[in-house]
């Protein structure tokens, strides 16, 4: 008890120089008891600290708390554990100025770093080296015995996987071996140990402020993985998936050259050719040409469209179609009315610009020999205005499979 209070107003210490968090007096954090003295930050009292960290670029909200419960069983987006109820010895917790530590939660923009005080932990860099088969099969044995070697670790993952939000956990204990494991590539997500140990002279205090100011510094990096990861969880997560959203049509596997085919997030643009001789020369040259003007049936430029990965085809008097290609990955081209006449276009009056896409043929076998119902796609108009390109996604297409060539 005496090293984890000891922990705390060393970390307090250096939270106060890094973070300018707000100065609490030591007189508010003890109390007189008839006895002699008792310290205020009782084991189970959760004691935040809160400041606001300028680096210039970039504003950061601080809060440091002792003994912080994470409530358990709360639903996503909620802020705390998912599981049980978790209660790590320190929290360090940052998120970015200017929003409230709620919608902060829920918008995947707070992370948490947790510390664990660990006074008597034998051998512990023995722990965290790399076990041997014959080791972990030992330690099954011990497990089963209710003898936990890799305890203190292994609650630091049950704080790393069950805390929402939680981007590290160490153990703070009074050796001289440090252990600092990265997830990926940054210092954070992170797992390990730093040794931190009672001395007039030398505490490793200083190797820990490293590690704060270092994942500061990864704060400060606006292009970081993590923080590109932490929006594609809120962006997936952030509503609930439907019925009417699954897919299990037979689908190319998201491997290789196909790892970024997302059914739902992979576009197919949608366009119309005239005439038998259109089409011919749309497969002579493998390209397909949308008009650029402001005249109805120009091709709306968004996202979608220029990031299609796919052309569907369809013409006249036509219920369904199956004349799907591939979009080269090089990206539109501008082509002028004189490079159109020149490759023989087959239309008189040509306009003065198209933008172009290159074509190559499809080679998925769950895509060839497939009809889709164009028409009941959401960006499809009928009538006269049935010749306007849209866009669609892989998914919703899939969903409009009619049949295939060969039945």
């Amino acid at each position: 008890t005496l090293y984890e209070y000891w922990l705390f107003f060393k970390l307090l210490d250096l939270f106060q120089e890094v973070f300018n968090l707000e100065q609490k007096e030591i007189s508010d954090l003890i109390q007189p008891t008839r006895d002699g003295l008792s310290l205020q930050i009782k084991q189970g009292i959760s004691t935040p600290l809160r400041g606001i960290y300028d680096s210039g670029n970039r504003k950061l909200n601080i809060r440091f708390n002792y003994n912080r419960s994470f409530s358990g069983k709360n639903s996503y987006p909620d802020a705390g554990s998912w599981t049980t109820t978790l209660r790590p010895d320190y929290t360090l917790t940052m998120w970015p100025f200017g929003i409230n530590e709620e919608d902060a939660e829920v918008q995947e923009l707070i992370v948490h770093v947790h510390f664990d005080a660990k006074y008597k932990v034998a051998n512990l860099w023995e722990y965290i080296d790399k076990e041997s088969s014959e080791k972990l099969d030992l330690e099954k044995l011990e497990n089963r015995k209710g003898i936990y070697k890799n305890a203190d670790l292994h609650k630091m993952h049950a704080y790393k996987d069950a805390i929402r939000r939680t981007v590290g956990a160490y153990v703070l204990y009074p050796g001289t071996e440090k252990d600092e494991n990265i997830g990926f590539h940054e210092i954070i997500p992170g797992l390990g140990a730093f040794p931190v140990r009672p001395s007039k002279y030398s505490t490793g205090i200083d190797e820990l402020k490293t590690f704060v100011l270092n994942v500061v510094k990864h704060f400060l990096n606006r292009t970081s993985q993590r923080e590109k990861a932490a929006y594609r969880i809120y962006d997936i997560h952030k509503e609930p998936p439907t019925e009417a959203s699954e897919l299990r049509e037979a689908l190319p596997e998201i491997y290789h050259a196909n790892r970024g085919l997302i059914p739902d997030e992979t576009f197919v643009a949608v366009g119309f050719y005239n005439s038998p001789e259109h089409l011919k020369w749309i497969k002579k040259y493998k390209v397909y040409n949308f008009r650029v003007d402001k005249a109805q049936g120009a091709l709306s430029l968004n996202e979608k469209t220029v990031g299609a990965k796919f052309l569907l085809l369809h013409s006249h008097k036509e219920d369904n179609s199956g004349e799907i290609w591939k979009i080269k990955g090089s990206g539109v081209k501008v082509w002028s009315k004189k490079t159109m006449r020149k490759l023989g276009y087959p239309n008189p009056k040509p306009k003065e610009y198209y933008l172009v896409f290159e074509l190559e043929e499809v080679t998925e076998p769950e895509l060839l020999n497939i009809y889709w119902d164009f028409k009941k796609l959401k960006n499809y108009k009928s009538r006269s205005l049935s010749a306007i390109p849209f866009t669609t996604s892989l998914a919703e297409l899939m969903r409009n499979k009619v049949k295939s060539k060969l039945g």
